[in-house]
């Protein structure tokens, strides 16, 4: 298993978690824009190109991406870990642990890998919840069509987690 770190100077550490763009390449822009003290972004997929052109336009902020099921012809897994210090976080789109029927299989998953928290999109819904064993599932919503992300605070106390809309 690939565990992902990016490098970080700041304690705590926010990132802001995007999923399902769709093409919306300003949104991206936008989610940097109104969240200047960023230390990072994770992209879970459904607009892999425009995540490519915003790191190619902001190479000094650290970014790692997963592909969604309409992200196609990329390689890239599926399913990656990011390590943060202890934290283990779980990147992925969701399709395939089917995540539109239901987190179950998805949150098993996380469970065995020993996630901290698992991050996802597909299903367009925002979602932050903790589960009574602590595990984090968050779910961005839609970029593209909700105008959601979230932000991530990460810190040697643990996780907090909120959900944003873009400014209209």
């Amino acid at each position: 298993m690939e565990l992902l770190t990016l490098p970080y100077k700041t304690q705590p550490r926010t990132l802001a978690i995007v999923s399902d763009s769709h093409g919306d390449y300003n949104g991206l822009e936008r989610v940097l824009a109104e969240n200047l003290r960023l230390d990072g972004l994770i992209f879970l997929g459904d607009g892999l190109r425009e995540f490519e052109d915003l790191q190619s336009v902001h190479p000094l902020l650290p970014m790692v991406g997963v592909p969604g099921n309409c992200d196609l012809g990329y390689r890239e897994p599926h399913t990656r870990f990011y390590q943060d210090h202890d934290l283990k976080l779980m990147l992925t789109h969701g399709h395939f642990y089917h995540v539109k029927t239901g987190p179950e299989y998805l949150l098993d998953a996380a469970r065995a890998a020993g996630a901290a928290a698992v991050l996802y999109g597909h299903t367009h819904r925002e979602k932050i919840e903790r589960e009574a064993d602590g595990l984090w599932a968050i779910n961005p919503g839609s970029l593209g069509f909700s105008k959601t992300y979230a932000l991530l605070e990460l810190s040697e106390s643990g996780i907090q987690a909120e959900l944003r809309s873009l400014s209209r």
